[in-house]
Order: structure tokens, then C-alpha cells, then sequence
């Protein structure tokens, strides 16, 4: 199956409430009092929830070290073992999930790109189209998985983080049709859920120093 590469030269957000230049827009918004505007909101929703995805695949990537060790402190837990089962479908899915981090976070940037630039709806366009293609093929990818039966619950989970990150970039691309504002506001809200479907499930199937091999 072919993949579409996608811009990987951000780290951060998922989407942001775009600004339009409608009669909508330029009505006067009406007076609030001590309660901070969608666009401050909206950025640092995307920005906590993108470093926390990101951090996961960096911790993932890199050998670990134990950390030196200046004081006595009560152990934590240890995660349950997978069993060679599961530890396939985990490696497995990481190789599929190495590539939605990165086609997340294009996503992300591609709209702040159009917030913060010149608004070319054409390039936001352009940006969207393959990253959509992408969530496309990697739900089909993920959803053909061998999966123990411990594990559907989590893999349910991830498809539909998916399905979600689907949504949000055909969202975008709506928008990038129509200028309709709503269509960006949804696909923040979709893109936020769907990254913290993907953290709850790292946890299960990548925690602490587990990296798939």
C-alpha cells in the first residue's frame, strides 16, 4: 500500500480555531468578563496533548537509562509482562504508530500555519490532502492486525483514535472548501480526543521501558 508522506517539520497542535474574514467574524463578539478568549484556550489544549504524544514516541525511540538514584523512594509497580502474543501485535502496531505522531503533528501544523500565515486555503489544502490519505490507510493497516483477545479493547481503542484523526483532517478540508468556521472547531475537538485515545492506549501496550524489538 502506497503512503503519502506529509510535513513532519512541526511538533505541535493538533488544530486550531481558525480567524475568518466573513461578515460572521467581524461582528462584535459579545463582552465577557474574566473568561479568556477560544484562541489561547484552543492552543494550549493542542500543545499539552501534542507533547504528551510526541514524548511518548521519543521515549520509545531512545535506549533508556536508569536514572541515578540520590534517594530511597518506594517502587513502583511493575506493568504486566506481555506474553509473545501480545508483544507481536504491540511491535506491530508501533511500526504503524512511529507514523501517526509525526502525521498528527503535520496536521496540527498545517493549522497554525494558516492561522499565524496567509490564510491560502489552496496550500491548507494541499498540506491536509495526504495526511487524510494517511489515517486512511492506517486504519485499514491497524484494523488488519492479528489481535489477542487481552488486547481488543485497547486495539478498538486505537482504531477508533483513527477514525477520529480521519474526521478531523476530512474536517479541515471542508473548511479549506467552504470557509465554514465550524468545521475547524470540530476538528480540534476530534483530534484532542483522538490523542488521548492514543496516550491511554500507549500505556497498556508501551509503558515505562518496554520498546517494541
Amino acid at each position: 500500500m502506497e503512503h503519502h508522506s506529509v510535513d513532519q517539520a512541526a511538533i505541535a497542535g493538533v488544530t486550531l480555531l481558525e480567524k475568518l474574514d466573513t461578515p460572521l467574524a467581524r461582528e462584535k463578539p459579545i463582552p465577557t468578563i474574566g473568561v479568556p478568549g477560544p484562541r489561547p484556550i484552543l492552543l494550549t489544549s493542542t500543545v499539552l496533548v501534542l507533547v504528551a504524544l510526541v514524548g511518548l514516541a521519543w521515549q520509545h525511540e531512545r535506549r533508556l537509562t536508569p536514572p541515578p538514584q540520590t534517594q530511597l523512594a518506594s517502587p513502583k509497580p511493575e506493568p504486566r509482562a506481555l506474553s509473545a502474543a501480545e508483544e507481536s501485535y504491540a511491535a506491530s502496531l508501533w511500526e504503524i504508530h512511529r507514523e501517526v505522531t509525526p502525521s498528527a503533528v503535520a496536521m496540527s501544523f498545517a493549522g497554525i500555519l494558516y492561522e499565524t500565515g496567509n490564510r491560502d486555503k489552496g496550500q491548507l489544502e494541499r498540506k491536509i490532502s495526504p495526511v487524510a490519505t494517511f489515517f486512511r490507510g492506517a486504519e485499514t493497516r491497524v484494523r488488519g492486525l492479528t489481535v489477542p483477545p487481552s488486547l481488543l479493547p485497547v486495539h478498538n481503542q486505537y482504531v477508533e483514535a483513527l477514525m477520529l484523526y480521519g474526521k478531523a483532517s476530512n474536517d479541515m478540508l471542508a473548511f479549506a472548501k467552504d470557509g465554514e468556521r465550524q468545521h475547524l472547531i470540530d476538528a480540534h475537538d476530534l483530534s484532542i480526543s483522538a490523542s488521548q485515545a492514543i496516550l491511554r492506549a500507549g500505556e497498556v501496550l508501551w509503558p515505562g521501558q518496554y520498546k517494541p524489538h
